[in-house]
């Protein structure tokens, strides 16, 4: 991020929902992964700093945001993360991701580039391959949540933790940023009503090889398969059954009573070829994705909040 003067209103501006007074102090513990931060505006690198180990991440910050600095950082720490502004001292972000992809020492990280400026009209990555994710300002917390759980290798246990450190915070963007539809915490507070009576039933729907999906061909091209799949959720889910995320991952579940749960499930498999179809166009490389599928109901003897539903819905899927 460029810091010449007059700007520095516009950023702060970007990041008003920080909220310094209202995040705890992190609770010591291994860290979800490791994030290298590369950002030249001081202001934003605490910013980073305050959000990503509130959250469980450890927390590298490259000195004074600078390009070199941060090939340097990067080969030695080995971070799971590289976030990344496009202007900065000594060369800009894109060269920098540039000349990580050409060591192969850190050819493995992926690099969420953060910017103002739309990537289909920056000049600058024309004839460069897919981005890992490119990331517009202004941003909500949340949403910049969702894109580091995508680009890092958690499992579902470091899922879990995110998910519980995440509902310790207001949230302030209430659906999902690709999908639209409704959020962890959204769910989280309709779930006392949505499990309270017998019958209930739940079912997680996911693509499964998403990450591979985003490592091969961009985050761009994965969302676009993530949003038809969403849409797809919304139209088979009827108005008994509610439709929101598990987490920052691309799971969604499905819950309501046990028959409209099913009927739904049934309709998504039926329908789920229009996905292929959505891939093959964007993702020819890649073989068609597979809908992965996990059940449960109340005749597990389960009350569940959220953490509880997730480890439900856990398990070998079902695909189809």
């Amino acid at each position: 991020m460029s810091s010449q003067p007059g700007t520095r209103p516009a950023r702060r501006a970007l990041f008003q929902n920080a909220r310094f007074a209202a995040l705890p102090a992190p609770t010591p513990s291994r860290p979800l992964a490791r994030v290298l931060v590369s950002d030249d505006d001081p202001d934003i690198r605490q910013i980073y700093a305050l959000l990503l180990t509130s959250h469980g991440f450890e927390y590298i910050g490259a000195p004074a945001g600078a390009g070199p600095a941060t090939l340097e950082l990067a080969a030695r720490v080995r971070p799971h993360l590289l976030i990344t502004d496009v202007h900065k001292p000594g060369f800009d972000g894109h060269r920098l991701r540039d000349m990580l992809r050409a060591n192969p020492a850190t050819a493995h990280i992926p690099v969420l580039t953060v910017s103002t400026m739309d990537p289909m009209s920056d000049p600058r990555l024309a004839g460069s391959g897919p981005l890992d994710d490119y990331f517009l300002k202004p941003f909500t917390f949340e949403a910049l949540l969702y894109r580091v759980a995508a680009l890092l290798p958690l499992g579902a246990v470091a899922h879990d933790q995110l998910v519980a450190r995440a509902q310790r915070f207001a949230c302030y963007e209430h659906f999902h940023p690709v999908t639209g539809l409704p959020c962890l915490h959204t769910l989280s507070s309709a779930l006392p009503t949505l499990t309270g009576r017998p019958g209930w039933a739940a079912t997680s729907v996911s693509i499964g090889g998403f990450a591979a999906l985003v490592r091969r061909c961009g985050r761009p091209v994965a969302e676009g398969v993530q949003a038809r799949l969403g849409a797809l959720v919304r139209a088979v889910a009827g108005p008994e059954v509610f439709v929101a995320h598990l987490g920052f991952d691309p799971q969604v579940a499905l819950v309501g009573p046990r028959e409209a749960v099913a009927a739904a499930t049934a309709a998504l498999v039926a329908r789920f070829e229009s996905v292929q179809q959505v891939a093959a166009r964007c993702a020819a490389p890649l073989p068609p994705p597979r809908l992965r599928l996990c059940h449960t109901d109340d005749r597990a003897g389960l009350e569940p909040g959220l953490l509880a539903l997730r480890a439900a819905l856990r398990g070998e899927p079902g695909a189809a």
